[in-house]
């Protein structure tokens, strides 16, 4: 099976979560605020759980973190 990536396109994004298609995340945290903003999770995306693989932070403090699907969601507090 071959892996599909996506760079840049937040609708493309929002639409393969919505589908319940995205098995690993690598998102990017960039340390300032424009406007509004995006968000990739609103508008019917499915609830999925993921875990934190591995994670970096560049010199100009830009947060790089991969995630994995990780089963079903379960809510609870923090820390539990």
């Amino acid at each position: 099976m071959s892996d599909i990536q996506v760079h840049g396109s937040g609708e493309l994004i929002k639409l393969l979560l919505k589908s319940d298609l995205v098995d690993e995340l690598w998102l990017k945290i960039y340390p300032l605020t424009l406007g509004k903003g995006k968000n990739l999770f609103n508008n019917g995306a499915i609830p999925a759980a993921f875990t934190l693989i591995e994670s970096l932070s560049t010199p100009t403090g830009v947060i790089i973190a991969n995630y994995k699907r990780a089963g079903k969601v379960k809510t609870g507090t923090i820390g539990s």
